[in-house]
């Protein structure tokens, strides 16, 4: 998946695990109900990605656009959540809804 383009996709229900998508585009893409476990997703840009009602577990964010993501009802381990809040992409609205301090 590394470098690929999924921009607006439908991965609803997608059950992805160990996935290398380093620089990865996944601008808007919907992930409502995924489990994403173990994924890599380093410098990609997730700008508007939906992971509404997702598992992430062991999943890395490092230097991902992150703007506007919606996490709702995501659930997220505390030290994948510590990890993910050091991303400095992630929006005020995102910040608080993922309880990041």
């Amino acid at each position: 998946m590394s470098g690929a383009k999924f921009d607006g996709a439908d991965l609803t229900e997608v059950v992805m695990s160990k996935a290398y998508a380093v620089g990865a585009s996944f601008k808007g893409t919907n992930f409502t109900n995924a489990v994403i476990d173990r994924a890599n997703f380093g410098k990609a840009d997730l700008e508007g990605a939906i992971f509404k009602n997702t598992v992430l577990s062991g999943s890395t964010f490092d230097e991902a656009n992150m703007k506007d993501v919606d996490f709702e009802d995501t659930l997220i381990g505390y030290i994948d959540l510590q990890k993910l809040c050091r991303n400095t992409s992630i929006n005020e609205d995102t910040r608080l809804e993922l309880g990041c301090r």
